[in-house]
């Protein structure tokens, strides 16, 4: 089983300058690899940085290091993790801007990708920069540079192709994607009531932002070659292998219901919210719930656990405090493995009745959460069993 986190940044190359300016210091490609690996227990990560001008240079320097060794159906493989080139861009589409990934089996074509594209964007060091070309002209870049593509987290209202420029992909998009990136405050369920993605592959993915946020949403499927190839015959069908999903309720997005920045709150009432409730002001932030139920052409069904978990990250139960996240990492290694693998009873001797309940509680999605909005996410407030309050 591949444990796979396909949208990580870059906060510094190896030569000390910025890529992503709201993401960590430590978030540098080495860090992230060993943690990724070490830590988080996850098989394949796609970087989604590797167009940077310094990231580029750490990836040579990795290469030359033997750190990073290249597959033969694409892909490096670092130490038994493997690592996806990728770019994540900003693209105008329809009346509004949108996020896209794309992904290359080596960084010899993500470079040959940025040379087609030089011209269309300002900074070639600096994270998620606006492309300004048309898309079928980046969809070309794409594909000479033998690679992959899908949108970013489709339903934000910042940046997210249905949140902020569409009601169908078929009215802004050339082609219709092979996949998409749900996004933190949606899941499989809430992206099945548009019934034009019923054949697109579904991706959660962390776009972490620091070193602990790697993983904090994941996906997994049965892969006998964890590479490039690999990753793309799951996305174009040839697998026929099942994407599972393991993301944050999405009560918990930060983006989740419709906020009010006029009251600044949430605006609680039953979705669709399109203006504030309480004060009637239209000076809003979207909320994901919102926008889906006000473009949805069927009823949002039941989440399916066998497709999606509803799963909050190791660290962020309550009761897993900096040693007690140490002494589980300790016995058990990895992230992964506690989450997936690790029986109650053991848990139990290690961390106690009521973390380990949390810890079961979270591989089963049965998670009570606050929603989030407008920026601010949502908390678990209540996931203690009877039998341990």
């Amino acid at each position: 089983m591949i444990f796979a986190d396909l949208h990580i940044h870059i906060g510094q190359s190896l030569d000390g300058k910025f890529v992503k300016i709201t993401g960590a210091k430590t978030l540098t490609l080495p860090n992230i690899l060993q943690v990724a690996r070490e830590v988080k227990g996850l098989s394949l990560v796609g970087i989604v940085d590797s167009h940077s001008t310094g990231v580029q240079q750490d990836f040579k320097r990795l290469l030359a290091s033997n750190d990073l060794r290249s597959m033969s159906a694409g892909g490096y493989d670092a130490h038994g993790i493997t690592l996806i080139p990728g770019h994540e861009i900003e693209l105008q589409v329809g009346e509004g801007n949108a996020h896209f990934l794309a992904y290359f089996p080596y960084i010899e074509q993500v470079e040959q990708y940025v040379r087609s594209i030089r011209h269309s964007i300002k900074n070639w060091q600096l994270s998620t920069q606006r492309g300004f070309l048309p898309i079928e002209l980046w969809l070309e870049a794409v594909s000479k540079a033998e690679g992959i593509w899908f949108p970013a987290h489709v339903f934000t209202p910042h940046k997210g192709i249905y949140g902020n420029c569409c009601r169908r992909l078929r009215e802004v998009l050339p082609v219709l994607p092979k996949a998409i990136e749900i996004g933190l405050s949606a899941d499989r369920a809430m992206a099945e009531s548009i019934s034009e993605l019923d054949s697109v592959v579904m991706f959660s993915n962390s776009d972490a932002h620091s070193l602990p946020n790697i993983a904090r949403e994941y996906n997994s499927f049965a892969c006998a070659d964890p590479s490039f190839g690999g990753l793309l015959d799951v996305i174009s069908g040839k697998s026929k292998e099942i994407v599972r999903n393991y993301g944050l309720p999405p009560r918990v997005g930060k983006y989740h219901r419709t906020y009010c920045l006029s009251c600044e709150r949430i605006v609680g009432s039953s979705p669709p919210q399109l203006i504030c409730s309480n004060c009637g002001s239209t000076h809003i932030v979207m909320g994901v719930l919102d926008r889906l139920v006000s473009i949805a052409d069927r009823p949002m069904g039941k989440q399916d656990a066998s497709s999606y978990v509803h799963q909050v990250p190791l660290r962020q139960l309550p009761g897993i405090g900096p040693k007690m996240y140490d002494r589980l990492l300790k016995a058990f290694g990895t992230e992964m493995v506690i989450l997936h693998h690790v029986d109650e009873e053991k848990l139990r001797g290690i961390a106690g009745e009521k973390v380990a309940v949390w810890i079961i509680r979270a591989r089963h999605g049965e998670l009570q959460v606050e929603a989030g909005g407008g920026g601010l996410f949502g908390r678990v407030v209540d996931i203690l069993s009877p039998a341990v309050e």
